[in-house]
């Protein structure tokens, strides 16, 4: 078993990251989203060549000894018990990625086409799969050229079908989006000077049969989460300044009271970044306590950040674990080959829909916190944060549209793994649903980076109405900084194009960058 160091797997920079060398070492999610987002090279290591070649020798041998292999000389599900003749094995690896490209609906968007891509080759690239090197360099080669396959997302209840319609247009016979357009995948690929190779035994069915797909996209939503981590400590110190919060609730031996790590660093990265408020200094003891959403603060972001770093530690481990059916061991010089179960995805079905419940049970406090800005009765503020309230609305509809949000996350939060359907004539019994708990969180998780720019909006306008030289010097600069982007509301404008201006302020991590550099580290320690 391995032990992870989390703090080294996820960091945030990938988009300094041009190269990624698949092999001797493993794969960081810092590398992963290097490579699916911002269109990092792929590179092979001899280590990974030697692995890959040694599994596909080792599917030859076990086939000459003629051992029965599943999906290999036999049929899939509850045709395991057909034997397949040694000329028709190769055209079974065909018919497999054929007969599974069934799903249907809205296709996969080009960042989870690729990160599937990826999952796959990490996933072969172990060495047990028994699939040649030539197929994975193909698939390399069409990441690396940012070709984008079509595939529909509906209708998996694992992965299988997806997975199918994406390697099909690897062998020439699907789809692949050119300039928006579907474009038959041979001519593109030829054109692009792709090799196109013939699926070899075992191949068809080791392209769709793993964790890939649901751990790709499960990386996609821990990654979107983690790039607001820090963003969530900027916002509650801003929320505590913008109310007038009691800093007294940050007390360090009231927060060790309870022995939670992350709530104790979350109280403390507030406090920092509150650090010289006058503000808040002036009006400390002037009411008893905040309301909970205040105060409660430290408490529910440390529970979200706890479930976030058991999420993390779950996929992560996934991401580099080996997850096909059948594997090839040589075990004291013996060849094995393994039918298993290595293929369920119960680990990360389960920690999406816990991710979906913490992230969508922290945004039912930051909704509260903006009633609070919005409400004049509550904060002392202007009504809506405009100082000409009736002839201008305000930011009392941004507030209906953060509901709304909230509101469809809520329904993202229903869980799917306690669902099962039995298929496959009695067969396969029991099913995850690991791809919609995947695809939901993934989902939920771009509507969440919608959220915290709201709040981040509201915030900024909440504190724009105090003293900005009673402020914390890191309010008054992150502030600043934001009003670059998002200016000062004076009167009623178009405020979606605000919204989008600092979310894409927010995903470029320039808030945090500034902080950081003036204050020094916001700390999250990622390890359990």
């Amino acid at each position: 078993m391995k032990i992870l160091n989390l703090n080294t797997v996820l960091k945030d920079n990938p988009y300094q990251i041009k190269k990624v060398v698949l092999g001797e070492k493993e794969t960081t999610i810092t590398d992963f989203i290097a490579v699916v987002k911002y269109a990092a090279v792929i590179e092979f290591d001899d280590t990974y060549g030697l692995r890959v070649k040694k599994s596909f020798n080792d599917l030859n041998r076990a086939l000459n000894k003629k051992k029965k292999i599943y999906g290999v000389n036999t049929g899939l599900g509850d045709n395991w018990m057909k034997e397949v003749d040694d000329n028709e094995q190769n055209k079974l690896q065909k018919n497999i990625l054929s007969s599974h490209a069934v799903s249907v609906g809205k296709p996969i968007s080009y960042f989870e086409t690729r990160a599937i891509m990826l999952m796959t080759l990490i996933n072969l690239g172990k060495g047990y799969s028994g699939v040649s090197l030539e197929t994975l360099e193909e698939i390399k080669d069409v990441l690396n050229a940012k070709i984008y396959p079509f595939a529909p997302g509906e209708g998996s209840v694992g992965y299988l079908s997806v997975e199918a319609h994406i390697f099909r247009a690897l062998i020439g016979e699907g789809k692949v989006f050119v300039d928006k357009q579907l474009k038959n995948s041979r001519e593109i690929l030829l054109e692009k000077g792709i090799k196109i190779p013939t699926l070899k035994r075992k191949e068809g069915l080791a392209l769709i049969s793993g964790t890939m797909s649901v751990t790709a996209i499960a990386l996609l939503a821990v990654y979107n989460i983690y790039s607001e981590l820090k963003h969530i400590e900027v916002g509650a110190a801003m929320s505590f300044e913008g109310l007038q919060g009691s800093l007294a609730e940050l007390n360090s031996t009231v927060m060790n009271l309870k022995v939670h790590e992350e709530q104790f660093e979350t109280a403390q990265n507030v406090k920092n970044i509150l650090a010289g408020s006058k503000n808040l200094e002036k009006n400390e003891g002037l009411k008893l306590q905040d309301a909970l959403s205040i105060r409660t603060l430290p408490q529910t972001i440390g529970a979200l950040i706890r479930v976030f770093k058991e999420t993390l530690k779950t996929v992560y481990e996934e991401m580099i674990s080996v997850s096909d059916n059948p594997v090839f061991i040589t075990e004291n010089d013996k060849l094995n080959v393994y039918m298993n179960g290595n293929f369920d995805a119960s680990y990360v079905a389960l920690h999406m829909d816990y991710l979906v419940i913490a992230v969508t049970n922290f945004v039912n406090t930051i909704e509260r916190i903006t009633n609070r800005f919005l409400d004049t009765k509550l904060s002392g503020l202007p009504p809506f944060l405009v100082k000409s309230p009736g002839v201008n609305n305000g930011l009392m509809i941004v507030h209906y549209t953060m509901t709304g949000l909230l509101n469809e996350m809520k329904l993202l939060a229903s869980p799917v793994n306690i669902n099962n359907n039995t298929m496959s004539a009695e067969q396969e019994d029991v099913v995850t649903f690991a791809f919609l708990a995947s695809k939901k969180a993934y989902l939920m998780s771009e509507k969440f980076k919608e959220v915290m720019a709201i709040w981040f909006f509201v915030c900024k306008e909440g504190v724009s109405f105090l003293n900005i030289e009673e402020l914390a010097p890191m309010i008054k600069k992150v502030t600043l900084i934001i009003e670059k982007s998002v200016p000062k509301v004076v009167k009623d404008r178009a405020f979606y194009e605000d919204i989008g201006n600092l979310k894409k302020l927010m995903s470029q991590g320039t808030i945090i960058e500034q902080v950081e550099k003036d204050m020094g580290p916001i700390k999250i320690n990622l390890n359990l």
